[in-house]
């Protein structure tokens, strides 16, 4: 998804909180008396999440499906307590390895076959320790409908101006991004992106994740760690594999 624009991705992200994301997982994993052995961190992109557990947990396997995210994340960070897999997250399994798996910013939504995110949840529960703790966010359907929608819009943030035009229907959103990167000379590089994100109603996610034997599921509005509102437009899940 990223092979062209991984270079600037970082940039892109400007206005993520990070560190406030990390803290809510680590006041769960507190909460839940999370041993911090081994993390799996799936969709882990470029690490900009993963660094605020470099210092929290003693193995951190952090997986992305692109090799040049990957690589960003390798030039970055220089950790002997980090493993770098490139891998489908939704295939990935390595049963009863981790203490804590997090899967965040959307990467929920990229997975637009239902049937590969029961099985996503199934191999999570797989993949943890029994009492482990699972932890991802989605967008909301508030979010998906009412901000991406078919909505276009249009951005400059320094040497970068980007289109981004969406088409909304039968519950999936087709996002075309198109990227204008300057040179030193004044001149510019084209890049274009095609995505494409599924709706997942809380409800729905809840009930698949309860069906791969997860319990004590839970949802919060990720950007105030509160409940959920109805604008709210990132919701963050926790759930425990039971015994």
């Amino acid at each position: 998804m990223y092979e062209d624009f991984s270079y600037i991705y970082d940039k892109l992200s400007f206005d993520l909180d990070y560190e406030g994301y990390a803290d809510n997982i680590l006041k769960l994993a507190k909460e839940y008396k999370i041993k911090k052995e081994n993390m799996l961190e799936l969709a882990a992109g470029s690490g900009m999440l993963t660094k605020y557990f470099f210092d929290e947990f003693e193995n951190i396997d952090a997986l992305d499906i692109s090799p040049d995210m990957l690589n960003v994340f390798a030039n970055k960070y220089d950790n002997d307590n980090i493993n770098l897999i490139y891998y489908d997250m939704v295939e990935f399994e390595n049963p009863g390895k981790y203490d804590l798996i997090v899967i965040l910013l959307d990467s929920i939504n990229y997975v637009t076959d239902p049937k590969d995110l029961q099985k996503l949840f199934d191999n999570c529960y797989k993949n943890l320790k029994d009492e482990g703790l699972l932890v991802f966010d989605i967008n909301s359907e508030y979010k998906m409908t009412q901000v991406f929608g078919s909505n276009c819009y249009v951005y400059e943030y320094e040497d970068i101006f980007y289109t981004w035009d969406n088409f909304y229907e039968d519950d999936l959103v087709d996002m075309h991004l198109n990227f204008f990167v300057e040179n030193e000379d004044g001149s510019y590089d084209r890049i274009y992106e095609y995505q494409q994100e599924r709706i997942y109603r809380t409800n729905e996610v809840t009930k698949m994740v309860e069906q791969a034997g997860f319990k004590d599921v839970k949802t919060y509005d990720e950007d105030d760690f509160g409940r959920v509102k109805d604008d709210s437009q990132r919701i963050l899940f926790s759930a425990v594999k039971g015994m």
